[in-house]
């Protein structure tokens, strides 16, 4: 089952509700659009060790284009202004249209390929073009990516090893700071955070929400909680937690979109108490695109 924490209550102490700053920009969001958002990112990505070390595992750049069941786009492009000869074409999957810019060593092999700077989002929706230019690029142009992140769990107000959970209590999830966390100087979308969790199946039971779909956990949150109802005994799971920091922002037609610097964590947990993973695949499957260990896995 999926859990989208805090979009039932917002609770004061934990998290931090949308909306955005501005209504008057979220107004010029249109309702009936074939696509929720557009955005482009580039990131760095790290497993957390069980002794809460970090291992770093790629510097990434993609962009995506989430469409509505049955919507379908036409010349789905992304464009660098400094570069218009190359034209970089998007791949249409389950619910998103992807761009898969590739993964890096560093954050000077990313900039290399991906400049900071101006790229333009092309695409046909419901009878209009989309065709919004902004620009990725941090504090004197420089690349702005949030610091690494810590992944911490509690149960009983104590800290807890991610191999010592126990599935029947409440879960709490909590994370090192977000180094540049803000609000959006244009009111479009404030800086926000992703918690994903994932039996080992590649269920998420767990996942804090999108934004423009409904209120979206935002930078200044400090944990999330995760009932015992949704956790099995004896059950591997994963997790990541992610940073995306907005750099720019605009609305084009009716279609919010924006530019992002992230930093995400992936991390294993175990659930204490009678194994229930006799099923689970032989190799664990990726929660994302970002975790390159796993991605030579089905």
């Amino acid at each position: 089952m999926l859990k989208k924490i805090g979009l039932l209550g917002c609770l004061a102490t934990v998290f931090s509700c949308a909306p955005a700053n501005n209504e008057t920009a979220l107004n010029d969001i249109d309702p009936d659009r074939d696509v929720s958002f557009f955005v482009m990112v580039k990131s760095a990505n790290y497993t957390q060790n069980a002794d809460d070390s970090l291992t770093f595992l790629n510097n990434h750049m993609f962009s995506e284009i989430f469409f509505n069941e049955g919507a379908v786009l036409n010349n789905v492009t992304i464009t660098r202004d400094a570069d218009p000869d190359n034209v970089m074409p998007f791949e249409k999957r389950k619910k998103d249209y992807y761009m898969e810019g590739g993964h890096f060593d560093s954050v000077a092999e990313l900039d290399a390929a991906y400049p900071n700077g101006d790229y333009t989002i092309n695409f046909d929706m419901q009878g209009r073009t989309i065709n919004s230019t902004m620009n990725i690029a941090g504090p004197n142009g420089n690349t702005d990516i949030p610091a690494p992140i810590t992944i911490t769990f509690h149960q009983d107000g104590e800290r807890i090893p991610s191999g010592e959970i126990d599935a029947g209590k409440q879960l709490t999830i909590r994370w090192s700071d977000y180094s540049n966390g803000q609000n959006d100087p244009k009111g479009i979308v404030d800086d926000m955070i992703f918690v994903v969790m994932a039996d080992c199946y590649g269920e998420r039971i767990t996942h804090t929400g999108l934004p423009f779909q409904g209120e979206y956990t935002k930078w200044d949150t400090t944990e999330v909680v995760v009932e015992a109802e949704f956790l099995k005994t004896g059950h591997p799971y994963s997790i990541f937690v992610e940073f995306p920091h907005v750099v720019d922002s605009s609305i084009t037609n009716g279609v919010p979109g924006f530019m992002s610097y992230a930093t995400a964590t992936y991390m294993d947990l175990v659930t204490l108490g009678p194994d229930t993973s006799a099923s689970c695949p032989a190799d664990k499957i990726p929660m994302d695109t970002g975790q390159t260990d796993r991605m030579d896995k089905e």
